[in-house]
């Protein structure tokens, strides 16, 4: 399965039309900071944030600690996502606020997915096999305010970087994180960490969508299956060498970024210059004649149907 870098951008305040449950973490001697979550319970989604009694616990098995003496140093700056459903997390998007004294407001988006899972991709049965972003049912994963925490207490804060060669333990590495945020805390009045949306492994999306994340994730798979969709078409009509012109003529279109405010059509547009680059780059390596056969299972296997489901107010 191929890996998709998870895309980390700035967008405005976030507005919560999810359950929202908070906590107060100390800063400093005399003020307290509040904690806030909103969470997706009602679909067994849950945040566990340090003001939650059983962060601890959970610290302590996904990091396999003897004691819970490190995990304080994990806070306040994480949280656990928890799948306690019987179906698999392939995409989410989390949304951290930070309110200052001065009243300014910082906010990160972080989303993270396996698209494969959403494109029909198979899972493979080697049971060595571990999923890189994907929740599986009754499974956790960390967090800090930008960026993933493996249960090896990989991932700083801040920096989707490997930890440097002076960051080998999980003691070393909460207090990088604590070093890179201890001032943005002295300052913060409020932290609130959302669960914008997810999707299930079945296509189904469930969460307010502020982000647009939906339609985002849409517009990747879509760009995908039109791409096979196309060379599959030229296949029947005896127009292959038309077809990869076309996906070559893509491949070769202007760089362009994306970000929070691009339009579906924006997103459509770099993910089809990127799969149509490695449709190219596959050619060039495989030749066409090995090529086509490959590309016409990926358009003829069964694929979930993204859908939407509206949120209860």
């Amino acid at each position: 399965m191929k890996r998709y870098a998870a895309i980390v951008i700035s967008l405005l305040a976030v507005v919560g039309l999810v359950t929202g449950v908070s906590g107060r973490i100390r800063r400093g001697q005399a003020m307290q900071v509040r904690f806030n979550k909103r969470d997706l319970p009602k679909h067994d989604v849950h945040i566990i944030t340090s003001a939650d009694p059983t962060f601890d616990v959970t610290a302590s098995a996904y990091f396999k600690a003897e004691s819970g003496k490190s995990n304080e140093n994990l806070k306040p700056f994480s949280v656990f996502v928890k799948n306690s459903g019987n179906r698999t997390v392939v995409a989410y998007m989390l949304i951290w606020q930070m309110v200052k004294t001065n009243g300014q407001v910082i906010t990160n988006k972080s989303s993270y997915a396996e698209p494969g899972m959403l494109m029909g991709d198979e899972m493979p049965t080697d049971p060595r096999f571990k999923h890189t972003q994907a929740i599986e049912p009754n499974q956790v994963r960390c967090f800090s305010w930008s960026a993933p925490i493996n249960a090896e207490g990989q991932g700083l804060l801040g920096s989707r970087d490997s930890p440097s060669q002076n960051v080998k333990t999980n003691e070393d590495l909460a207090a990088a994180i604590r070093s890179q945020l201890t001032t943005e805390l002295s300052q913060a009045t409020d932290v609130t960490v959302s669960l914008d949306g997810i999707f299930f492994d079945d296509g189904t999306f469930v969460g307010p969508d502020t982000s647009g994340y939906f339609e985002q994730m849409q517009a990747m798979v879509n760009a995908k299956l039109d791409l096979l969709r196309q060379v599959a078409t030229a296949k029947e009509n005896g127009k292959e060498d038309q077809a990869f012109e076309a996906v070559t003529a893509k491949s070769l279109e202007p760089d362009s970024t994306i970000t929070s405010e691009s339009s579906p059509e924006e997103y459509y547009r770099y993910y089809m210059k990127l799969f149509a680059r490695e449709i190219h780059g596959m050619k060039s390596f495989y030749g066409k004649q090995r090529l086509v056969p490959y590309l016409l299972k990926l358009h003829k296997r069964t694929h979930p149907v993204l859908k939407k489901i509206a949120e209860e107010r």
